[in-house]
């Protein structure tokens, strides 16, 4: 199935670009995530942080790849989206989880706020939705304070660019990847928009 499709309501008739990557079986998709976190483990820091959102089927599975990668799995947040769509005689799709650990000791007295287990933020809907996973901006700015003030955020699927644009909010210095050529164009626009007003040397 199409992300675009995927991803959005059957009503809606302005679909998004799609996006590749998301048709993988589960053996394929384990062996490409743990990949793609050994490559990042190499631009972390000992003791730096990550982490991810991820579909309630999928944790099994990137547990795997997280140790596979060599990195260190160190819990699981949840976000409540409030405003998922109702499925009849199933239990909403309400929750996304976030996957969070770091590169070998963490120290606990980083300069880190104590974090929320849980984030309760609308879905991004209507003329604001840019990207069909699209994360709230005050979410990832919540998200983004794992990280010690004033480092570097990498988002290896940057999409709309929510992480770089939450990084830059914060203070924080950020590097974005995106494949797909539309999200990526949508990405440099937003942060070229909001770096002169909250841009901090």
């Amino acid at each position: 199935m199409e992300t675009a499709k995927k991803y959005t309501n059957n009503k809606i008739d302005n679909l998004l670009p799609n996006f590749e990557g998301d048709q993988q079986d589960q053996l394929s998709w384990i062996i490409w995530s743990s990949m793609w976190m050994g490559m990042c483990k190499e631009t972390l820091k000992p003791g730096g942080v990550f982490a991810f959102f991820i579909d309630w089927r999928q944790i099994p599975a990137m547990s795997i790849a997280i140790q596979m990668a060599g990195l260190t799995w160190r819990g699981t947040a949840v976000w409540d989206k409030r405003n998922s769509r109702p499925q009849q005689g199933r239990f909403k799709q309400q929750c996304e989880f976030i996957m969070w650990g770091s590169k070998g000791k963490l120290d606990v007295k980083r300069d880190v706020p104590v974090m929320p287990g849980l984030f309760s933020y609308c879905n991004v809907q209507g003329k604001k939705r840019i990207h069909q996973t699209q994360k709230p901006l005050q979410l990832m700015k919540d998200i983004n304070q794992l990280c010690l003030p004033g480092g570097l955020i990498l988002d290896p699927f940057a999409g709309s660019g929510s992480t770089l644009d939450a990084a830059v909010a914060n203070g924080n210095r950020c590097v974005g990847i995106e494949k797909t050529e539309a999200y990526y164009n949508l990405a440099k626009q937003r942060l070229e928009e909001s770096i002169p007003n909250n841009y901090m040397p």
